[in-house]
């Protein structure tokens, strides 16, 4: 199990930037404060957020102690960077991070994933009318939530049956051919059982099987989450949504229907400190963030001559007359970060 998580953790210093040790560990593990969200979002890190939730501190520490030993980081008080033998070591491994999304989809993946083969499951069996055959998943949360989809669908049978295979395929089709192949050999019906991932996986190892299974899990969910009209959508769209934050939900909903900060304040007894921290969260995870209700020009004025050292902008820096407010330093700092990577992927 060691090796690839060894490999993982080093794949997270590929950028080459020090990283800070207690931050890193935060993201794995999933801590849910603001400072730890912007810190993985300032060091494109915010994908592993959640990956590890049951990671125990001193064997994050051990494996760290590890990589060190081996000299493919250097370590220093709470601070690590990737050495060039380091470096050597991962091209030799070619770990795929694209695609993982635990920051999106970490709390209800899996679920998410087990619920769409329990339907093609039980939709392969309404299509060929046999039924008495073993079902995937008995608890009630699972059979609650497909006789709910089923009824709600409000389709016939036959139409049900051929829109679900061909919007399925139509989602494998989009994901690389591997994520596809991987996920489909997991999936059951009529006169067929599926396989295990770790009977699919290229490496046994515990961590890796996660790893893989979770990589093609997360480009299958977000191809379902751009056909919001879908049936998979429906399916899952309540699964989807358990992994916001549901009170940065709601602040979210107010002030899209034109409430202020302050009223939010008062209305849901919440200190600005909080929504604030919804509003970061918002920006960080939602693309539709109203920047220009929120940043003052006093604050653009003040920063924007120095935007091209956005990602190391610290606070307690520029705010040495303690007149810049703390979270329009962070929206515009996010706000600046988005518009960079939508460049990168522009050009």
């Amino acid at each position: 199990k060691e090796n690839n998580m060894i490999v993982f953790i080093l794949s997270l210093f590929s950028s080459g930037h020090k990283l800070r040790i207690s931050s890193l560990y935060q993201l794995l593990v999933g801590k849910r404060t603001t400072s730890v969200l912007i810190y993985g979002f300032t060091h494109e890190l915010l994908f592993i957020h959640n990956s590890f939730p049951e990671l125990k501190q001193d064997k994050f520490y051990q494996i760290l102690q590890k990589i060190a030993q081996q000299g493919w980081i250097e370590i220093n008080e709470n601070e690590a960077k990737l050495t060039p033998a380091g470096a050597d070591m991962l091209s030799e491994h070619q770990i795929e991070h694209t695609g993982l999304r635990f920051d999106r989809y970490g709390r209800t993946g899996e679920t998410s994933w087990r619920l769409i083969k329990f339907a093609v499951q039980v939709i392969s069996n309404l299509a060929t009318g046999i039924q008495d055959y073993l079902p995937a998943e008995t608890s009630p949360f699972y059979t609650f939530q497909l006789k709910k989809w089923l009824s709600e669908s409000q389709l016939p049978r036959e139409i049900l049956i051929d829109t679900a295979y061909e919007s399925l395929v139509q989602l494998f089709s989009e994901i690389p051919e591997e994520a596809a192949d991987f996920l489909a050999n997991q999936l059951s019906g009529n006169e067929r059982t599926g396989l295990l991932p770790y009977q699919l996986a290229k490496n046994n190892d515990e961590s890796a099987v996660y790893l893989q299974q979770s990589r093609c899990i997360h480009l299958l969910l977000a191809q379902i989450e751009k056909r919001p009209d879908s049936l998979w959508h429906a399916l899952i769209d309540s699964l989807l949504q358990q992994n916001f934050n549901q009170s940065m939900m709601i602040t979210k909903q107010m002030f899209m229907n034109g409430q202020t900060i302050d009223q939010i304040m008062a209305i849901r007894h919440l200190k600005r400190g909080t929504v604030t921290d919804h509003l970061i969260e918002w920006a960080l995870f939602f693309d539709d963030f109203p920047y220009e209700w929120i940043l003052s020009a006093e604050t653009i004025e003040r920063l924007e001559p120095n935007k091209d050292s956005v990602r190391e902008w610290r606070f307690s820096e520029w705010n040495v007359d303690g007149q810049l407010d703390y979270g329009e330093f962070r929206l515009y700092q996010i706000y600046l970060l988005r518009k960079e990577a939508i460049q990168n992927v522009n050009k």
